[in-house]
């Protein structure tokens, strides 16, 4: 897998959950693999990208790497060998396969650990998991991705988990179409390329 500095936008969320979102951070995963963390500072922007992280830790995130740049990159390495673990898991359950158990193994110690550094605090009269810089330090994001993960794993909804059809991409998402025949993670990017291609092949024109 190759690293590969990615400025994130919009149309990179496409996954229909945050933990299938950060999953889709590696780009062309089923033909030459993209790993856009190619450092902590990706994460952040990821994750102020994705919108469900307050500006304020990220902010204490982005100074907390600066000043400890080896702890930075150990925590990233947590991040990603997290985000492996859930793709291979969510890979064999679009395949109908039982997960490798060493996939769960980590998963659940990303799960220990992030019930560890979570605190229940009250809001609005209603009580919620909260995490901090404070308790989480640079395993943040991952604290909170992993919260996401678990919920979605335990979700009835994973009926509809689908792994993209397109070429060079791989990408998983929710289908929440209608008729439950949902082929791309988006049409306008791989489902439009995937149709062009039929169309080539159909008129004996090259592939581009």
């Amino acid at each position: 897998m190759r690293l590969a500095h990615h400025e994130f936008k919009a149309s990179d969320l496409v996954g229909g959950d945050l933990a299938l979102d950060f999953v889709n951070t590696v780009a062309a995963r089923d033909t030459e693999p993209l790993d856009w963390l190619d450092n902590y500072d990706a994460l952040i922007r990821w994750a102020r990208k994705e919108g469900s992280f307050r500006q304020k830790d990220l902010l204490e995130l982005t100074n907390l790497a600066r000043r400890e740049p080896v702890k930075a990159a150990a925590a990233l390495k947590r991040c990603i060998r997290l985000r492996e673990a859930l793709c291979s898991v969510l890979y064999a359950l679009v395949a109908r396969r039982e997960p490798r158990e060493e996939d769960l193994v980590a998963i659940d110690k990303a799960r220990l650990e992030a019930s560890d550094a979570a605190r229940l605090v009250a809001k609005h009269l209603r009580l919620h998991i909260d995490w901090s810089t404070e308790r989480s330090g640079l395993d943040l994001i991952t604290h909170v991705i992993i919260a996401h993960a678990i919920n979605l794993l335990r979700d009835a909804k994973l009926d509809r988990l689908r792994v993209c059809a397109g070429t060079d991409c791989g990408w998983v998402f929710i289908d929440t179409s209608k008729n439950g025949r949902r082929r791309w993670c988006d049409m306008t990017v791989c489902g439009n390329l995937a149709k062009a291609r039929q169309f080539r092949k159909r008129h004996g024109r090259p592939a581009a």
